[in-house]
């Protein structure tokens, strides 16, 4: 297989596994699995260039989440280019994808007369050339189509057909109980991040690449973008507005992905993450001042499950999944909502001498002082009236 240089930084592992697995015979499907912004569309896009270069025909599709409710639209986009190898299917198999594909009224066929259907078009596109299923962002797969690409996806040995899916790790997702091998993606490294960063963003402000590295905490969407936001000429202004909440300005990508997860919980949860947040619970370890305590966040399995939170274990305590996490639960709080955190957080330590509530401004005395001599006020003298003498 023709090898090409790749662009990507830090992904030497992940790029040694997918080039195998395109160059192994025979078939098989693989879930490329990491969370947004990890490098999973760069990947996949890397080893389908690859992958053309050795004779494959490449067929991509790119879940929709506004289609995710839509039954078999996943389906239709992945195998639309293909369909019109149907015509030398069997008639049963024909008519399954007339009923799937709106084209019939007939009853719609089980998961398993449509998944060897499936199966069946693909082998015989293959017959002409290797064919290469790639989907992104599979997470946004209706539960139909999912249902029958990992039905296909555990039947192609023996055929020349790849599937590879790209998915981020949420629980809601078929593909995560379809049985199919995964490919992790974490983070980059610290030497490679940095090593991306200042390769894309050379002569970048120390303060800025110092604060860059420790929020994106190896997210190369982060590294790349982040900087910008925080460019020299914003330097002063962005550190002194976030620096009571300690966060940085979140980009849209993040804020549209985990601002939606959070947006599905419930109030009372969404109040304990901003409590969580505002209280400075960071990702990784739980850390703190020297002796005080972070706020402890409780009932919160719904946001771990959503892949918001994940439980530190060495303090047994939740600590959000990344600092850009943080950042979403506070931007998407309302400002009644930050007061009312605030009231709670100053009751909670209201004993730390360090961190508890301050009366502002400072309280009058209740004594009463006599003004020194030197300074005390005379009367205003009248016309013709004489001037008292001090006491």
């Amino acid at each position: 297989m023709e090898s090409l240089a790749s662009p990507i930084v830090g992904r030497e592992a992940e790029e040694s596994v997918l080039s195998s697995f395109v160059t192994s015979p025979g078939g098989q499907a693989l879930v490329v699995r990491g969370e947004t912004g990890v490098g999973k569309s760069a990947l996949l896009k890397h080893v389908a260039e690859q992958a053309a270069g050795a004779g494959f025909r490449v067929v991509r599709a790119v879940g929709v989440e506004a289609e995710s409710n839509l039954p078999f639209a996943g389906l239709h986009q992945l195998l639309h280019p293909l369909l019109t190898h149907a015509e030398q299917l069997d008639g049963v198999h024909r008519v399954a994808f007339d009923v799937v594909f709106g084209r019939s009224r007939a009853e719609a066929p089980s998961v398993m007369t449509l998944g060897t259907a499936v199966l069946d078009l693909i082998t015989v596109a293959a017959a002409q050339s290797r064919l290469l299923l790639v989907l992104d962002d599979g997470q946004w797969f209706d539960a139909a189509s999912t249902a029958v690409c990992g039905f296909v996806g555990r039947r192609l040995a023996g055929s020349t057909v790849k599937l590879l899916v790209a998915m981020r790790p949420e629980a809601s997702s078929g593909f995560e109980s379809a049985a199919l091998p995964v490919l992790p993606v974490p983070p980059l490294s610290e030497p490679a991040a940095t090593r991306l960063l200042d390769t894309r963003h050379p002569g970048l402000d120390p303060k800025v690449r110092r604060r860059v590295l420790e929020e994106a905490r190896g997210n190369p969407l982060a590294l790349l973008e982040l900087p910008s936001y925080l460019g020299a000429d914003a330097v002063e202004h962005t550190f002194g507005m976030l620096s009571g909440y300690g966060l940085v300005p979140l980009l849209d990508r993040f804020q549209q992905v985990y601002g939606a997860r959070i947006a599905a919980l419930g109030p009372a949860l969404r109040a304990e993450l901003l409590l969580g947040a505002l209280d400075g619970v960071d990702a990784g370890a739980v850390t703190g001042l020297p002796g005080s305590a972070r706020y402890r966040m409780r009932d919160v399995d719904e946001a771990v499950a959503a892949g918001l939170l994940d439980l530190d274990p060495g303090s047994g305590e939740f600590v959000f999944r990344h600092p850009l996490v943080r950042s979403a639960v506070v931007r998407s709080a309302a400002p009644n909502a930050r007061r009312a955190a605030h009231g709670t957080l100053a009751q909670v330590h209201r004993n730390d001498i360090e961190r508890g509530p301050r009366t502002w401004p400072p309280r009058r005395s209740t004594r009463t002082r006599a003004w020194p001599q030197p300074w005390r006020r005379r009367p205003r003298q009248r016309p013709g009236e004489a001037v008292p003498l001090p006491r």
